[in-house]
C-alpha cells in the first residue's frame, strides 16, 4: 500500500490518530473490545453513522472506516436544523444499541455515548451525520446522555443565549429525539446533573478550567432554565 498515513486533527482527537486510505489508524491504549463489539453490533443493526471496526493491523493499531466529512475542534452556534438533526442520530444510535443491554446492567436502557457533543459528530453538508469516540461508552438512561448533548450542543451556560432562546432551542433538541411530551424541563436537568458531574469531575482531576467551566454553566442553567421550567408543569417524566 503506498498511500500515506496523515495526521487527523480535526476535533480533539486522540493522539497518534492517523488516516491511512479510506480508512483510520486508532493506537490501542486501554481495553477496546466493547467499542469493538458495540461496532460490530451497530454494523449488524445498519446503523451507518459511526465508523465501521475493520481489524488490527500490524503495528496493534484498530482499523475503522473513515468517514468523510468536517468535525468541529470546538462548540459552536448551531442552528435548529443541525440541532434537530443531532438529537435524531442520537435517538438512532439509542435505538440500535437497546438490544445490547440486559436486565443485568441494572435497569439501563440503551448504551450512552456519553460524549455526543459537536466534537465528536461528523458533519456533512452542515448536518450532522456521524459519530465517532467512543471511549466513554457505557449502559446508561436515554436521558443521562440527551442531558450531556444538550449541554454541549446547546452550548447551555453561553451568555450569547437569552434563556428564553434556551428553552425553545431545548424543545427543538427534544422534538428531534422524538420525546412524546413535552420534556425541555427534563432534559435540563440531566443537563444540569452532567454539568454538575462534570464539575466534580474537573476538581478530582486537577482540571480547574473544567472545572470552573462547568460550575459557571450549572449556575446559570439553575437561574435562567430549570428554575424557569420546573414550575410551569411542563412534565419531568418522558416517555420515548
Amino acid at each position: 500500500m503506498n498511500d500515506k498515513e496523515i495526521p487527523m486533527t480535526d476535533g480533539r482527537i486522540t493522539a497518534g490518530v492517523v488516516r491511512l486510505g479510506e480508512t483510520i489508524r486508532r493506537p490501542i491504549t486501554t481495553d477496546r473490545s466493547q467499542v469493538q463489539i458495540l461496532l460490530l453490533h451497530l454494523e449488524q443493526q445498519q446503523f451507518f453513522g459511526v465508523p465501521r471496526f475493520l481489524g488490527i493491523d500490524e503495528r496493534n493499531r484498530e482499523i475503522l472506516s473513515f468517514l468523510p466529512g468536517s468535525v468541529p475542534s470546538d462548540l459552536d452556534h448551531f442552528d435548529d436544523e443541525q440541532l434537530s438533526a443531532a438529537s435524531a442520530l442520537l435517538r438512532r444510535f439509542h435505538d440500535a444499541t437497546a438490544s445490547l443491554v440486559s436486565d443485568e446492567d441494572g435497569g439501563t436502557e440503551v448504551m450512552c455515548h456519553n460524549d455526543w457533543g459537536p466534537t465528536n459528530a461528523v458533519f456533512v453538508d452542515g448536518l450532522p451525520t456521524g459519530i465517532i469516540d467512543f471511549d466513554t461508552m457505557a449502559p446508561g438512561l436515554r436521558l443521562w446522555d440527551l442531558g450531556y448533548s444538550a449541554f454541549t450542543w446547546l452550548d447551555l451556560g453561553n451568555p450569547d443565549y437569552t434563556g428564553d432562546e434556551q428553552i425553545r432551542r431545548l424543545f427543538v433538541f427534544a422534538n428531534g429525539y422524538g420525546l412524546k411530551q413535552c420534556s425541555a424541563a427534563t432534559i435540563a436537568t440531566y443537563a444540569l446533573a452532567r454539568q454538575t458531574a462534570l464539575a466534580v469531575s474537573g476538581k478530582t482531576r486537577g482540571n480547574a478550567d473544567m472545572a470552573a467551566w462547568a460550575e459557571s454553566a450549572a449556575m446559570w442553567t439553575v437561574l435562567n432554565i430549570t428554575e424557569r421550567l420546573a414550575p410551569t408543569g411542563y412534565g419531568l417524566i418522558a416517555r420515548v
